[in-house]
């Protein structure tokens, strides 16, 4: 699994930005075409980085801050489709900014923000279970014994552990090849890699220019694909067509969207036909073509919470 961004740079500096991303070692530039995020007619390119680490971020700011000056505008764009400038982005916090934007890369979700600036002073929400005071803890230098001892009986009241991070949803499937076309078609979702199991047991990476007519002759068919579309990650796991998957374990998925985006999906579901469970006027529930429910609703109209 790597880490994927666009690297959105002038179209004379396309050819000595390839160069900076290949001196990490371990990154490439997969696509590159003409940027329509800064307008049709702006001479910008947007180069697809996937990188197996972050070291890439160290070599283009290398080569960014190498240009002579003044600078043009050069700036990264994150799979949740933020868009950041070199020049208003330090390299620290670029790094802990993909992380975030892409925590399922690392499966490691106590390193995520390990490279923000250090944070002076913890702030703490009013109401029950919210401390009396405010906790001054600084992770650059030495807190002072109080601050200390308030910090752990902070820790100490803290109930279970904190969840930073959704690393994906895995659902089943019955095809996996139609179920690629049907979530990157109906979601616009992003593939993100594939892999198989192995003799061993263990989970094994397959190429990027995986061929599905390929892997029916050589039988090393994909055992697990995942998709994104922002903060929403599929796992979604091939169990072959003789298993029957009227209903799984999952229940049901609810993803929120603008208010144009609910319009289109309704319609579509409308269109394709997709079984509705449920219709309302700020959210629906349809049934995919793989048994899964989705629940569809205007962000906020649907609480996350009962209250």
């Amino acid at each position: 699994m790597a880490y994927r961004f666009l690297l959105q740079v002038p179209e004379g500096l396309v050819e000595t930005a390839n160069i900076a991303v290949d001196q990490a070692g371990d990154a490439q530039v997969l696509v590159s075409r003409a940027s329509h995020g800064l307008g049709i007619d702006d001479p910008y390119f947007d180069l697809t980085v996937a990188a197996h680490t972050l070291r890439v971020i160290g070599t283009l700011f290398d080569w960014y801050e190498s240009l002579p000056a003044p600078r043009p505008l050069v700036s990264i764009v994150l799979h949740g489709g933020q868009r950041h400038a070199l020049e208003e982005t330090g390299r620290a916090n670029m790094v802990a900014l993909i992380r975030r934007d892409q925590p399922w890369v690392e499966r490691s979700i106590p390193h995520i923000g390990e490279h923000e600036p250090p944070t002076q002073t913890a702030g703490y929400s009013f109401g029950p279970g919210a401390p009396d005071e405010i906790v001054v803890v600084s992770r650059g230098g030495v807190a002072s014994p109080e601050a200390v001892v308030a910090a752990v009986v902070v820790e100490e009241e803290a109930v279970g552990p904190r969840i930073r991070a959704i690393n994906y949803v895995q659902i089943q499937v019955n095809n996996l090849q139609k179920a690629e076309q049907f979530y990157q078609e109906f979601f616009g979702m992003e593939l993100l890699g594939r892999v198989r199991r192995g003799p061993d047991g263990q989970l094994v990476p397959l190429p990027a220019d995986y061929s599905w007519s390929q892997a029916v002759q050589t039988g090393e068919l994909a055992d697990t694909t995942f998709l994104a579309n922002g903060p929403l990650t599929l796992a979604v796991q091939n169990v072959g067509l003789a298993n029957l998957l009227d209903r799984g374990a999952l229940e049901m998925l609810s993803v929120g969207v603008d208010a144009r985006a609910f319009t289109a999906l309704k319609g579509e579901v409308l269109m394709r036909p997709l079984t509705v469970l449920r219709s309302g006027v700020a959210s629906f529930v349809f049934r995919d073509p793989f048994n899964v429910n989705w629940e569809i609703a205007v962000v906020g109209s649907v609480p996350l919470i009962p209250v």
